[in-house]
């Protein structure tokens, strides 16, 4: 009983309102999914073998690529943020993300330089990659990027010290 009660004089609570609730359609899923595929096959199609390799390995190049900037755009952040943060494997959140709650500024942020350093980065790569490679690891950074920017694109009114929390059928924003 002592310890119950000095638990609880010691314990933080946080307090959150619940602001705004974003659904994820299954047709967007669905519809997400179809792009990928289609992105395979056009690039079966134009460059036969080449494509299909390139397109099987565009995607863990990009999501390396991607994680790679989020840990060292971390490293610039003050608290540790890396624990609130793993990797996700189902659609539409595939990829290095948040796995609790995640700030908003911060979210902003992290895709601004996803979007522009990660062009960058496989701008970089253009003199040695070939033609199927460079549009593949265009088309997948793109297509990997798309979720997270139609979703700051609705919170865009949204508060800045707001806090969101993607889970597979909606996103949660939150206000502290």
């Amino acid at each position: 009983m002592e310890r119950l009660s000095t638990l609880s004089k010691d314990a933080t609570y946080y307090q959150y309102q619940l602001v705004q609730k974003v659904p994820v359609r299954p047709e967007l899923i669905a519809s997400y999914a179809i792009m990928a595929l289609m992105l395979g096959g056009m690039l079966a199609a134009v460059y036969s073998v080449t494509g299909i390799f390139a397109w099987l390995i565009g995607l863990p190049a990009t999501m390396l690529l991607q994680w790679l900037i989020v840990r060292l755009t971390m490293l610039r952040v003050d608290e540790p943020e890396d624990r609130r943060w793993g990797w996700r494997w189902r659609l539409p959140w595939l990829g290095y993300l948040p796995i609790r709650y995640a700030e908003h500024a911060l979210m902003r942020r992290l895709n601004r330089h996803l979007l522009g350093l990660g062009l960058s980065a496989i701008a970089v790569a253009y003199p040695w990659a070939s033609e199927a490679l460079m549009i593949s690891l265009v088309a997948w950074h793109c297509w990997l990027l798309a979720p997270r920017l139609l979703l700051l694109r609705k919170l865009r009114r949204a508060r800045r010290d707001g806090v969101l929390q993607l889970h597979e059928q909606e996103v949660t924003f939150h206000h502290r």
